[in-house]
């Protein structure tokens, strides 16, 4: 049985896509190189995590889950756990899109987009009041008044 190659020109153009924030296009674009392959290709993970993080950007809530099976199947690709982690961003879950950085820097640690976000996402600053628990009210509180309004991290600055 022979392996079908992936398109590389075709999802260079997905990736394209995505990067000039054309979400839609990148969508259309991933889906076709999607349907090329078979589940058991080496790419298939990678793939079907840009395809899931294009459908989480046009608000496809089925993405998130694409995103998660992608991750769950990979053992050396840390694109497909930058892919999760901003999917993750996107859909407001914090902890998720952190542990899949996490995860992702451990199975491919020389990844530099892996690393840059790791670096914007991961740095908590002390508790105000070390003697109450972090998750505190009182903690919580001052440390929304204390928190200095900075860039507004997106999917678009986790990924470039």
């Amino acid at each position: 049985m022979q392996e079908k190659i992936v398109d590389t020109e075709t999802f260079q153009n997905a990736k394209d896509s995505l990067k000039a924030q054309d979400y839609k296009a990148a969508e259309r674009t991933f889906k076709k190189v999607l349907d090329s392959i078979d589940e058991h290709h080496e790419d298939y993970n990678s793939v079907l995590s840009f395809y899931g993080l294009s459908q989480v950007l046009t608000s496809d809530n089925n993405g998130l889950l694409m995103c998660r099976d992608a991750a769950s199947n990979e053992v050396f690709d840390g694109a497909v756990f930058l892919n999760l982690a901003c999917a993750e961003w996107h859909s407001n879950n914090r902890k998720r899109a952190v542990d899949a950085i996490r995860h992702g820097v451990k199975i491919d640690a020389g990844n530099k987009q892996l690393n840059h976000a790791c670096a914007k996402l991961d740095c908590r600053k002390k508790c105000c009041f070390g003697f109450l628990p972090r998750g505190h009210k009182l903690n919580r509180i001052v440390g929304r008044l204390l928190r200095r309004p900075g860039a507004v991290t997106t999917v678009h600055s986790l990924l470039y």
